[in-house]
């Protein structure tokens, strides 16, 4: 059984995305979720590096904050914006760290976000806040199944793509890859 180390306490990011994806890839893995310090990354990134690094932040905390940790993991939706097209491409992307330092990324499949929630977001409104009031002021959308829950209908939720995002960061660390992963 290995440690894993988790930067947030959000269920899907605990129960789907990193100990299933875990269990899928064949490891059996005790994840203790770890909660970063607020602004910690801050609030709907809007660009791929910044989503990148915020998941890269969370999984050094994570690692670095839980002792005897062989992996430390970060999540992190956010949104890309793509020149030409006012809407933008929200993804989720996960890192995972070891103990040596060596990160390894995945991402979700990517989907639009609609104009009018965008409108909001550039303006400062957090993503979170913008889809709860849309959808009746159900609070914590974000922490259930999120915007593409809401817009899927529930046929996909987070739990789904915080699992894609994870596993995709495992992929180098699966024991048939290691060798072409090296260096």
């Amino acid at each position: 059984m290995i440690l894993v180390a988790l930067g947030s306490r959000n269920p899907n990011k605990v129960r789907g995305g990193t100990e299933l994806a875990f269990r899928l890839a064949g490891f059996r893995a005790n994840v203790v979720p770890i909660e970063p310090p607020g602004g910690y990354p801050p609030p709907n990134p809007l660009a791929l590096m910044k989503s990148l690094m915020g998941a890269v932040r969370r999984a050094q905390y994570a690692i670095n904050a839980v002792r005897n940790a062989e992996f430390g993991v970060g999540i992190e939706a956010g949104i890309i914006r793509v020149k030409g097209f006012e809407e933008g491409i929200d993804v989720t992307i996960a890192a995972v760290i070891d103990g040596s330092g060596k990160v390894t990324l995945g991402l979700s499949p990517g989907f639009m976000v609609p104009r009018k929630f965008m409108n909001e977001v550039l303006q400062g409104v957090e993503l979170n806040d913008v889809v709860s009031r849309y959808y009746g002021g159900e609070p914590n959308i974000g922490r259930k199944y999120g915007l593409i829950g809401a817009l899927t209908r529930r046929f996909i939720d987070r739990v789904i793509l915080n699992t894609e995002a994870v596993y995709m960061a495992l992929i180098p660390r699966l024991p048939w890859n290691a060798e072409l992963f090296k260096g």
